[in-house]
């Protein structure tokens, strides 16, 4: 499964001043707090993500190198796909409009707007504390016992 990808957002670019890579940065971000919380695959290991986790390369530029501009459900674990499912489509962008509202003059609104938060790891510490959050939070509830089943209250035992 696809959750996003970048090609749907520099083939949308209004202008020509944003590089092709810059339609992924909320994916890399993304991507980047996913490997800091241990929810990447197996096929991210200790060796191609020693970079990222040091912080000499940036989460997109992982992003392109590894996952071809495209988040996909087999980047992630097990735990990583069920947050993502939950969170990702319904959220997340929403959330990294209100993070960088500062950096999108027209509110994220356009294509390029949106994609001009530049990808830099001060960036990237704005929006991790909110991805941090959510998960807690999805964690949170996932923990919850199940409701119990809708029908009447059983009443006091006859006796």
């Amino acid at each position: 499964m696809k959750y996003d990808d970048a090609e749907y957002c520099f083939l949308n670019f209004e202008t020509d001043r944003l590089p092709n890579e810059a339609g992924g940065t909320h994916m890399g971000m993304y991507l980047a707090w996913a490997a800091s919380n241990g929810l990447l695959d197996w096929d991210f290991d200790e060796e191609v993500l020693a970079p990222l986790l040091a912080r000499t390369i940036t989460g997109p530029q992982l992003f392109f190198d590894r996952c071809d501009g495209k988040l996909m459900d087999d980047d992630l674990n097990d735990v990583g796909n069920a947050f993502t499912a939950s969170y990702y489509e319904a959220n997340f962008v929403a959330d990294y409009q209100r993070v960088f509202a500062d950096q999108m003059p027209n509110g994220g609104e356009t294509t390029d707007d949106f994609c001009s938060v530049p990808d830099t790891w001060e960036n990237y510490d704005r929006l991790a504390p909110v991805l941090d959050q959510r998960f807690a939070q999805w964690r949170k509830v996932q923990a919850q016992p199940p409701a119990p089943a809708p029908g009447p209250t059983p009443g006091p035992a006859a006796g």
